[in-house]
């Protein structure tokens, strides 16, 4: 009886810590092989604060912001996120600002890039500590290549070897395309505006003028326009919507070559073909650049738990977090000054990863960005990718309403 008695207690005692435990929500998005890490961070997380737990919210990247802005702009949404375009956020008060959290609890920030925390700044002030550079790489089946007689691509390549490769690898019957020889993704062009010495403004931080429409930036649009629609070796972003994306293309034997990041080598690992890694191609003049900066972790303004939420997000973007996500291989991780943190991150091509994270090329990153490509960058270049532009007509027409939005 005494013991029943005891064990009843227990359960109680138990349950009632549970049901006192502070809840909290975790949101991020990504394709279902991206999702061990964050669940294993959260499992770990719960097992070892009794007094918080976090229950997790995963969005595909294409429903992911529709959902997170209606709940933001409702005030509510999660208590801490996955975020990208930090400064437009921050800017409508709806993320908490860190550096007094970072400082009361000696977070070790100098761990990271500084140049990968620039991107989740605004004002002066960080919204967001860094997950990973969303270092980019040029994936090639060597099968296709194999076939084809090409030589698989190396560090010298430039605009005109991926060209030349591209469509050599395109196979066509009849009209239809069975498999193109390149995919690109419709958020990645600035890098090869970067890599021909363009730029999309005069400052990515503080932009005052719109300078995509000079020429070094119409060239880079216009050769993207031309892989899609004069030489046909690459899908347009539309027809990706209707028969998959680059992931699917790729692995499925539909694309030779895909220019993306490390959060396909999970999923590319189950690929019916010999694959492999190499450097970006180079602009004309040889001109290396890559995407500096990645998604981060932010806390919500409006969460009713900023304390408990603070110490989950220590734990998730901290050394233990960080860790986990290295060990994936799904992103090269931000804290890389931390050696536990590098020497975790022990993935196939890390030479080519690391290097190619080594590069520059800070995407636009300030409050109107998202709104000026919504509302005019997007629509735009749209024209271009479907053939009904040039990049210049296109460029030219929106420049004196863009610089008009900076003003």
């Amino acid at each position: 009886m005494k013991k029943a008695t005891l064990t009843l207690l227990a359960t109680l005692m138990l349950t009632s810590s549970a049901s006192a435990a502070t809840k909290l929500v975790f949101s991020f998005w990504g394709d279902p092989a991206e999702a061990p890490p964050f669940l294993e961070i959260v499992k770990n997380f719960n097992a070892t604060h009794p007094d918080i737990q976090v229950d997790y919210q995963q969005t595909p990247w294409s429903g992911y912001w529709t959902k997170l802005d209606a709940q933001l702009a409702a005030k509510a949404g999660p208590d801490v996120m996955f975020i990208t375009n930090v400064p437009t956020y921050a800017s409508r008060a709806q993320l908490e600002r860190l550096d007094s959290y970072i400082a009361k609890d000696k977070f070790p920030i100098a761990d990271y890039n500084p140049e990968f925390l620039a991107i989740h700044k605004y004002k002066g002030g960080l919204f967001s500590i860094p997950r990973d550079n969303d270092t980019m790489v040029l994936y090639y089946n060597k099968d296709a290549f194999d076939a084809a007689k090409l030589a698989y691509p190396t560090d010298k390549w430039k605009w005109a070897d991926l060209r030349t490769a591209a469509l050599k690898l395109t196979q066509r019957s009849g009209s239809r395309v069975s498999r193109y020889g390149v995919i690109l993704e419709n958020n990645k062009w600035p890098t090869f505006v970067y890599q021909n010495g363009g730029k999309v403004f005069d400052d990515p931080f503080n932009p005052t003028k719109f300078m995509l429409n000079d020429p070094k930036g119409v060239q880079a649009i216009q050769f993207l326009g031309d892989l899609i629609n004069k030489d046909k070796v690459a899908p347009a972003f539309q027809e990706m919507a209707q028969i998959g994306d680059s992931t699917q293309l790729f692995s499925s034997g539909q694309a030779a070559m895909v220019m993306t990041n490390a959060a396909r080598l999970t999923t590319f690992k189950t690929a019916p073909f010999k694959w492999a890694v190499a450097p970006l191609p180079t602009g004309p003049s040889g001109l290396r650049a890559n995407t500096v900066g990645g998604a981060g972790f932010a806390m919500n303004a409006n969460s009713q738990h900023k304390a408990e939420a603070w110490t989950f997000l220590q734990y998730l973007a901290g050394q233990q977090g960080q860790i986990i996500f290295a060990k994936a291989g799904g992103a090269v991780p931000a804290m890389n000054r931390d050696k536990a943190v590098a020497a975790a991150f022990d993935v196939p091509f890390k030479s080519v990863f690391l290097a190619e994270s080594d590069r520059k090329g800070v995407y636009p990153n300030f409050a109107a960005y998202v709104q000026i490509t919504n509302t005019m960058l997007n629509p735009a270049l749209d024209t271009v990718w479907n053939g009904e532009s040039t990049a210049k007509a296109a460029l030219d027409k929106i420049a004196p309403d863009v610089n008009k939005m900076l003003k």
